[in-house]
């Protein structure tokens, strides 16, 4: 089995999975209960996985250590690598698959209204960028809301409600 975009050598498709609904309001991460999307991101991974990967080649981001802690636990995978974004900065992966974690009615969304922090979680992907988040709340943010714009535009966004 191959996974879009893994099949070739070189820069890879990106691909948006949005859950598109506010499921909490909170401005504190220890708060965050976002129903299914350590599901979805656990799924990806191991879609990647039995489409060849091996567990070194494909890495986890998110913003925020209490989203990688809930992720360890959802994939306690051998070799499988959980960060931040932060802590992943500078080097590379066959896959990304980043974890966005805001889920909000008001669009607060924390961390990810510094651009840098986006641009360094999506620009690290050799073959291929995953990003699952609400689109509700992360398009407040211009780089998140072009973003997504880019990537519906192509034809490559699954909403997962």
């Amino acid at each position: 089995m191959l996974v879009h975009g893994l099949e070739e050598e070189g820069p890879g498709d990106v691909v948006g999975a949005l859950t598109g609904e506010a499921d909490v309001d909170s401005d504190r991460i220890g708060e965050i209960e976002i129903d299914g999307e350590e599901a979805l991101v656990a799924d990806y991974a191991r879609t990647l996985l039995e489409a060849g990967l091996e567990p070194e080649e494909p890495v986890i981001i998110s913003p925020y250590s209490d989203q990688v802690h809930r992720l360890e636990n959802e994939l306690p995978v051998d070799g499988l690598e959980i960060d931040t974004v932060d802590g992943f900065q500078g080097r590379e992966k066959e896959a990304v698959i980043v974890s966005l974690v805001r889920s909000n009615d008001r669009g607060a969304v924390g961390f990810l209204e510094e651009s840098r922090r986006f641009n360094v979680a999506l620009t690290r992907a050799r073959r291929k960028a995953v990003v699952v988040g609400d689109s509700d709340t992360v398009t407040e943010v211009d780089v998140l809301d072009d973003f997504l714009a880019y990537v519906r535009d192509r034809g490559t966004v699954v909403d997962a409600v």
